[in-house]
């Protein structure tokens, strides 16, 4: 079997498709990439292909990175075409009608699209003008979800709007166990904040203020942000004299930044409902704090309270309440044995279930039941 994902918005590196879909069922089959980049380029890395498509940079001429995701797909002669959001999966739609419906179609949510596309792609912040663009984009995406043989997503919150069409597969944005090793580092820092693209949304503004009540009980505290931030903070840090308690890292690759978390004490999560996506979200660093042993500090919302309630693995706030964001802070920094129980449980939760090594199984007899398998 050869199985084609096509991915518009994600880089070819991406930690789900590449790193999780593609390693997993380059196992048993050949796999292939077409996703944009900042160049073209196509090689092999491992056992998967990846064809990289020069993407525009300007935003608004987005649609040439759709005709050639779509030239490239029509080039491979794949038996399933595994989409990653709404414009990729009408790709597959389209390569679908083209090849005579002689290829299978996955469709991969990753996030609540409808929500994602009006606050984030075209940034409206008007809540009337807003709801339209969500509504039209989850009606196409709904009618687009109707040709797609299988429906996989991060989490029932998201699966929610296909439940009504043909139902779903759940397979979490859970880590890698052997990512990193499950062994001390040196602590250089006290509270980890990491994300791609760090935006207000995160909560980042929430966080920096409840550093300066953190501080007053603890002069020395240290808050290490890896990531990009797309939000400027770097002036209200300078403003409230916290340069010596903030870090920033800056990007990370994958295995560097779990070595980056890992030396921190506390993780948070601290998403502000500002658009659906991001109050029904179950963000990758959760899984990732947990799997570095981090007691968290999240946001008491739906799917992150879910996790966080079954693992026992840290305290729930409200994102807006900076009084509530400091004295969860304080307490694990006052409590170090039951902060490290918290991130021993966390540990523990994704060692057993919340792991890709469980995903993985699923993911393969999704593709099992397409019928051939070439194997060896």
């Amino acid at each position: 079997m050869r199985v084609c994902m096509l991915t518009t918005t994600h880089g070819p590196l991406d930690v789900r498709i590449f790193y999780k879909e593609s390693k997993s069922l380059s196992k048993f089959c050949e796999v292939v990439i077409v996703a944009p980049d900042e160049k073209a380029w196509e090689k092999a890395v491992g056992n998967v292909k990846i064809i990289a498509v020069k993407k525009p940079e300007n935003k608004l001429l987005h649609f040439i990175t759709l005709w050639r995701v779509l030239k490239e797909g029509l080039k491979q002669d794949c038996e399933v075409y595994h989409c990653h959001e709404p414009d990729s999966l009408m790709i597959g739609v389209i390569l679908k009608l083209l090849k005579r419906n002689k290829v299978k179609l996955v469709y991969d949510a990753h996030e609540h699209w409808p929500s994602e596309i009006a606050y984030g792609w075209f940034k409206i912040r008007n809540k009337i003008l807003r709801k339209v663009v969500e509504f039209l984009s989850l009606r196409i995406e709904q009618f687009l979800a109707k040709s797609a043989d299988c429906i996989v997503v991060v989490s029932n919150s998201v699966g929610e709007r296909f439940r009504k069409i043909s139902g779903f597969f759940l397979i979490p944005n859970v880590p890698l166990v052997d990512m990193i090793e499950n062994s001390d580092y040196e602590k250089n820092c006290e509270i980890v904040q990491m994300g791609g693209g760090i935006q207000s949304y995160h909560g980042i503004n929430e966080i920096i203020f409840a550093l300066l009540k953190v501080r007053k009980h603890n002069s020395g505290v240290k808050l290490k942000i890896i990531g990009n931030v797309k939000a400027n903070i770097e002036s209200i840090v300078e403003k409230h004299s916290l340069t010596k308690n903030v870090m920033f890292t800056g990007f990370r690759p994958f295995r560097e930044m779990y070595e980056e978390i890992k030396k921190g004490k506390i993780g948070l999560v601290i998403m502000k409902s500002e658009f659906y996506n991001a109050y029904i979200g179950l963000p990758n660093k959760l899984f990732d704090y947990m799997l570095c042993e981090l007691a968290v500090v999240a946001s008491d919302y739906p799917e992150i309270s879910k996790i966080v309630k079954r693992a026992k693995c840290g305290i729930l706030v409200n994102p807006n309440n900076v009084e509530e964001i400091a004295n969860a802070i304080i307490y694990l920094l006052e409590n170090p044995a039951e902060a490290r129980k918290m991130g021993v449980r966390g540990r523990g939760l994704v060692e057993r279930e919340m792991n890709w090594e469980k995903m993985e199984k699923k993911l393969i007899e999704i593709y099992r039941s397409f019928g051939r398998w070439k194997c060896e």
